[in-house]
């Protein structure tokens, strides 16, 4: 084991991608233990033998048909119209639509990438910095792993064994919570700067952008209902999820032409192949880490420093923000993920709620240097640098933290929606 984890923070300090790490890594071991060197393609064939993984695709094509058809153009109008009357509202748009925006792509890249693009330039025009709305963009875009449907939630449940749909219900409270404390910072913020109210609020106009965005706003109500019907899987509804994107953009808003298909099709390979590449070389990884008892082994040290799962908890939230800081997400999950399971199994910690904090986590950790990829989405799109940008940030990330500790300490808001309506 010492040999596994010394050769991959080697290989990974010397910029190697994060799959090819941990396949050279476990090929090490596996050759040093005179092992065939054929059982590190079965493990990784073996690791992505598994139904849920279906449900990366489809998720994935899903939200890129979405922006292809100007969905995040149409829910933001629908926000600006809700709440571009307060001071700060416009600033609050980005907040909102991204509730509505996470229901439909799944994804904290995207999401971010969309909101930079539609709202930065609209929030320069109206008197804000160019620095502040990037560092609001980036972080709403934090709530799109969060706010179901959710491709790291679909990694997390297949890893740990637990229910997919209550996973994905179990993340609508705390996402509503880091929605709230952002807008807070907003709010604010809007009264210290001055920041101008953008319009008034007219019931004609607002009724107007909903009709505009309906068919957006209908996706996440139907992949709640269906899970709570029990009439699909949730790999089913990534499917569902796809189809009906395409039958909005192609017959409803009629912005999605059949010639982008090719191109869609093929971005959507290519991310789908990023994610997967990973959990399968994590494959032989993790197997080589259970032979040796990695996980027992962790389980032992941390309740020989405390038994408490409060303690625990801040233990583990404070290793995964660090870990986030250097690591990428996926990877991050899908080396952890299976050492922790028994940790948290002996300890009682309920496996939804413990996902819902790890998520949390890991989108903080994309806000935060050396390898923060929000804040390099923003500073590409916006054109804005670190420096500035990271002071804007700052109170955001101070709020997100706030709202990880009461996710953590208040395990209702993660597990009471999913028992309340009998997932």
């Amino acid at each position: 084991m010492t040999l596994l984890l010394v050769t991959f923070s080697l290989l990974l300090a010397f910029g190697t991608p994060i799959a090819i790490a941990m396949i050279a890594a476990s090929g090490l071991v596996i050759w040093q233990e005179g092992i065939p060197l054929t059982v590190v393609a079965q493990r990784v064939y073996a690791g992505l033998q598994s139904f849920p993984l279906l449900a990366v695709p489809l998720f994935t094509l899903a939200g890129s048909l979405m922006n292809e058809s100007g969905i995040s153009e149409r829910l933001f109008s629908f926000t600006r119209a809700l709440v571009g009357h307060i001071r700060g509202g416009l600033a609050q748009t980005a907040v909102i639509g991204e509730v509505f925006l996470s229901g439909i792509s799944g994804s904290s890249i995207a999401d971010t990438a969309a909101t930079a693009r539609v709202l930065v330039p609209q929030l320069e025009r109206n008197g804000y910095s160019r620095e502040f709305g990037a560092a609001v963009a980036a972080s709403v875009g934090t709530l799109g792993p969060i706010i179901p449907p959710s491709i790291l939630m679909v990694l997390y449940a297949w890893q740990s064994n637990v229910s997919l749909g209550k996973l994905f219900v179990a993340g609508i409270v705390p996402g509503i919570v880091m929605a709230g404390a952002m807008s807070l910072v907003i709010f604010v913020l809007a009264r210290v700067r001055g920041y101008p109210i953008s319009g008034r609020f007219s019931l004609a106009a607002l009724g107007t952008e909903f009709l505009r965005a309906f068919w957006a706003l209908l996706m996440p109500v139907i992949i709640i209902i269906g899970f709570r019907l029990g009439a699909v899987t949730a790999t089913e509804i990534a499917g569902v999820a796809a189809g009906y994107a395409a039958i909005v953009g192609l017959l409803f808003h009629r912005t999605l032409k059949l010639s982008r298909l090719p191109a869609i099709l093929r971005s959507t390979a290519r991310e789908t192949a990023v994610v997967l590449i990973i959990a399968g070389a994590a494959a032989p990884f993790s197997w080589i880490l259970g032979i040796e008892q990695a996980p027992q082994l962790v389980v032992e040290t941390i309740q020989e420093f405390s038994k408490e799962p409060w303690v625990v908890l801040l233990i583990l939230n404070v290793a995964l923000l660090v870990a986030g800081m250097f690591m990428e997400t996926i990877a991050i999950m899908i080396i952890l993920v299976p050492i922790l399971v028994p940790l948290l199994t002996a300890l009682q910690i309920d496996l939804v709620h413990f996902g819902i904090i790890l998520l949390v986590n890991l989108v903080i950790g994309q806000l935060t240097p050396p390898v923060g990829v929000l804040l390099f989405v923003v500073m590409t799109i916006s054109k804005v640098k670190l420096g500035p940008l990271m002071r804007e940030m700052w109170p955001f990330l101070i709020s997100l933290l706030i709202a990880l500790l009461v996710i953590t300490y208040v395990p209702s808001l993660s597990i009471a929606l999913p028992r309340l309506l009998g997932i």
